[in-house]
């Protein structure tokens, strides 16, 4: 996990007194592990240990150890694999209101991020008093995604909905921080008239299939108030979180300039 300590452990067997020990990191061509407060290398009883503390995702990637015996050729290890897991956060769900609270769409958005690798599950489902079926699944968003910031494909089910119309429009959106190599999911769908409904509708958005979770994340919303009330007590969505996704591609776009500048 991101932030933990890695050993890495080489084994070896020499006769000789007169050997040496070296660790590398393969990217395009092997890069010579230097030590440093957080990477360094303990050895004992012909076992070579490198200690990699702190671990970045960055940190990810196959490491190797070479023994080097004086008059032979060097011989290298088959290599292990570090792996480093970032756990996606708990999801938050926000309420996006119309221009007009009483006769426009309101709609809920579900967002985690800061995850790693990209393989993760957000799933709607809802629970009501009126319905037939609890926790019926709504949409599910599933990463990775086709092609990286495209629209995810999401996958409605066959059996009945709340509306007339075919469940709201549920979409899904990823967008990855070239930088962080974190991602980030969110999913929104349009709420059904308040007008359409007899009961109270709770909502609730799961997080879950990620690697460094073994328990899925879960929050919930439930849609019974009336507009004003809403726009009293909730935390309005609109501005904020269409503000910062345009921040994060302008600064995407600052950079991409600056690469093409030098």
């Amino acid at each position: 996990m991101r932030g933990e300590t890695a050993t890495l452990s080489c084994h070896f067997k020499v006769e000789s007194l007169k050997y040496g020990v070296q660790w590398f990191k393969m990217k395009s061509e092997k890069q010579l592990i230097p030590k440093s407060s957080r990477q360094f290398v303990v050895e004992k009883n012909q076992t070579s240990s490198l200690v990699i503390a702190e671990v970045t995702l960055e940190d990810s990637g196959w490491y190797y150890c070479e023994v080097n015996v004086l008059q032979k050729d060097p011989e290298w290890g088959n290599g292990t694999e570090l792996v480093v897991l970032a756990p996606p956060s708990a999801p938050q769900i926000y309420l996006q209101s119309p221009t007009d609270p009483h006769t426009g769409q309101w709609a809920l958005f579900c967002l985690t991020g800061g995850f790693h690798p990209s393989k993760l599950t957000l799933t709607w489902t809802y629970q009501s008093a009126g319905a037939i079926i609890d926790h019926l699944p709504l949409t599910n968003c599933t990463l990775p995604a086709p092609h990286p910031h495209a629209e995810l494909s999401e996958h409605l089910t066959d059996g009945p909905v709340l509306s007339s119309d075919r469940l709201w429009n549920p979409k899904c959106f990823q967008v990855t921080d070239n930088h962080s190599r974190e991602a980030y999911l969110f999913s929104m769908f349009l709420l059904p008239q308040k007008e359409s409904l007899e009961t109270g509708i709770t909502f609730t958005c799961s997080v879950q299939d990620h690697p460094a979770r073994t328990a899925a994340l879960t929050t919930s919303f439930t849609w019974d108030a009336s507009p004003n009330e809403l726009i009293g007590h909730l935390n309005i969505f609109k501005m904020c979180f269409l503000s910062a996704v345009t921040a994060i591609f302008l600064l995407e776009a600052v950079k991409h300039c600056r690469v093409q500048a030098k």
